[in-house]
């Protein structure tokens, strides 16, 4: 996990890989969380890729470093 604010925006959809890289954690432990429950996701119907919220990715951030 990194130290420093993701650079994601609020409103954007990240890839489980580009929200593990914004995290700076393995995109396994990204689909882990998802399983988990502890992050949100969605699936994208046109490509059914796993989608998530850049507020969700701030989310988990904020709670991971408090």
């Amino acid at each position: 996990m990194i130290p420093t604010r993701p650079d994601v925006e609020y409103t954007g959809n990240y890839t489980q890989a580009q929200a593990a890289k914004a995290l700076g954690i393995d995109r396994h432990t990204v689909a882990r969380y998802i399983k988990q429950g502890r992050l949100k996701s969605q699936v994208r119907k046109i490509d059914r890729r796993v989608i998530i919220k850049g507020k969700d990715i701030m989310r988990i951030w904020c709670q991971m470093i408090i």
